[in-house]
């Protein structure tokens, strides 16, 4: 498990300052503490939408952007190009299409549904094959290993995957032992970022004194093609090739050996990339015939819409969250959509959107569709007064369920330690070793607040300290009440485990107000 998480399932740094209210309004009784955890989980579930995050270990980051990248992309021989248009800006992402064309012709020769991102001028890690049949697509960063398409290498054959290489396929490189990258990188160590300009329109690449010449070929060509061959450096400093013409993998050899065969190769993909802004989408998107989407569809359920405003508190509310893509004529196409808070009809919701045609003017015409992103709805009962007694009810329910929680010994198939000792052998369990010793290297125990938006995220969200849990009431009886000083605890006394001092936590035990001690 990597350190570079960031997972996102709910946090309290992303909650407005509403929530302040509601937690001093929630301490004068055990149904009002529940109350705002309740409360809590659902604005959560609805305030971190699309954020930039990054899941565990093998599912990557996903970033946005405000520009959209059009990629086009020569064959060495510029016989062939590709066109890649994104419907998202989200990165690594596979929405989107690609077509691939011979010079000269409008017509292409395919197309397939998958865009390209993460790719630049220089970049040199999208490439089609002289014959404009293979495409080769290497993800610099943040692959996801487990899904098609988004591994660290992706071979096409005319829209449709060849073959996929995940990083330890190529480089063999063991994440829980050591640190390690698809590509090379140098940059810090061997570019003059003042005598190149950095950050002005007259950049150009200079190179620090006494930097090598194997140095300076990598900084520009750590990947490239020549002559229908890929040539990969990885972080260790090994070459891989792979065949376009047959979409395979070739060899694997030192770098050191191979420098002088390839010195003169190395080429820049001719690569043209045009930004358009991406479209700022707020709301859903109204029906084409001017109605409002949430309020058409309040109406069709017989209910009435809710928010997560202070008035609506009192009630009941039924919700779904929908991720779809619409096209240029107003169809929508639902990725994934989820309901929890109540019973919805389900298919009347999927039926209201399929039906419908929704407004697209908010869309350059340069993409075929666009993702929508993830929306979500509220509604309550008609009847405030039933709308009341159900919420009410509710809050029966999950009390009953918050109690259960603190006495459970494992949630949602995660194990939830009992104190302190605990805690630093789970983490022990859960941390590899590369992890662990970064962890002792620290300059002290103060350092460790590098990972509170990472793993101590994780932690906060898996071990309960928002949601309830033995571990929460572990800290609450010691006058610790914020998850986020429960997460500080945690690594403060992890680091003094890792480093030797068995027993600090012991002494915080006995008196908690000396946690940074």
């Amino acid at each position: 498990m990597l350190l570079m998480w960031d997972i996102v399932k709910f946090d309290r740094a992303v909650l407005p300052e509403l929530d302040l209210k509601l937690l001093s309004r929630a301490q004068s009784s055990k149904s009002g503490r529940f109350f705002f955890m309740a409360r809590l989980m659902l604005r959560i579930s609805l305030l971190v939408a699309v954020i930039s995050m990054s899941v565990m270990a093998t599912t990557g980051q996903i970033t946005t952007s405000s520009a959209v990248e059009v990629i086009k992309v020569h064959s060495q021989n510029e016989r062939f190009h590709l066109t890649s248009i994104p419907y998202d800006n989200l990165s690594p992402s596979m929405r989107g299409k690609t077509a691939v064309f011979e010079q000269g012709s409008p017509t292409p020769l395919y197309t397939f549904e998958r865009g390209f991102d993460s790719v630049y001028v220089e970049s040199n890690n999208l490439i089609l094959s002289n014959d404009g049949q293979i495409i080769f697509f290497a993800i610099p960063w943040a692959a996801n290993e487990e899904k098609e398409g988004l591994k660290s290498v992706t071979i096409y054959k005319n829209g449709k995957i060849l073959r996929s290489f995940t990083e330890t396929d190529i480089n063999g490189c063991d994440k829980k032992k050591e640190r390690c990258s698809l590509i090379y990188s140098n940059y810090e160590a061997v570019v003059d970022e003042e005598n190149s300009n950095l950050g002005t329109k007259t950049y150009k690449k200079a190179f620090k004194a006494g930097v090598s010449e194997q140095e300076k070929f990598l900084s520009d060509f750590a990947i490239f093609s020549f002559d229908d061959t890929v040539y990969l450096t990885d972080s260790k400093k090994k070459v891989h090739l792979f065949d376009l013409k047959e979409g395979s993998f070739v060899e694997s050899d030192a770098f050191e050996r191979v420098f002088e065969k390839i010195r003169t190769k190395g080429r820049f993909n001719k690569t043209e990339i045009t930004r358009y802004e991406a479209p700022i989408i707020s709301d859903f998107p109204k029906l084409q015939n001017g109605s409002d989407s949430y309020e058409s569809l309040a109406k069709t359920l017989g209910m009435k819409l809710a928010s997560l405003a202070a008035e609506d508190e009192q009630y009941r509310l039924y919700s779904f969250k929908i991720n779809s893509n619409i096209s240029r004529d107003g169809t929508l196409e639902i990725e994934n959509i989820e309901f929890w808070g109540g019973k919805l009809p389900q298919e009347q919701i999927v039926q209201f959107f399929k039906a419908n045609r929704f407004d697209s003017s908010g869309i350059p015409k340069v993409f075929d569709k666009w993702n929508l992103g993830d929306e979500y709805f509220y509604f309550r009962k008609l009847d405030d007064r039933l709308a009341r007694l159900e919420k009410q009810q509710e809050i029966a329910e999950g009390r009953a369920e918050l109690e259960k929680r603190m006495k459970l010994d494992t949630i949602n198939g995660v194990y939830i330690p009992m104190n302190l000792l605990e805690c630093f052998v789970e983490l022990d369990k859960l941390l590899t070793e590369v992890d662990k010793k970064e962890m002792q290297a620290l300059s002290g125990r103060d350092a460790m607040i590098r990972y509170h938006r990472g793993l101590g995220m994780w932690l906060r969200n898996n071990w309960g300290l928002w949601g309830g849990s033995r571990l929460q009431k572990y800290f609450a009886d010691r006058r610790v009440t914020h998850p986020d000083e429960m997460s500080s605890v945690v690594l403060y006394h992890y680091y003094d485990w890792l480093t030797g001092k068995k027993n600090t936590w012991r002494d915080w035990e006995k008196n908690p107000k000396t946690m940074h001690q």
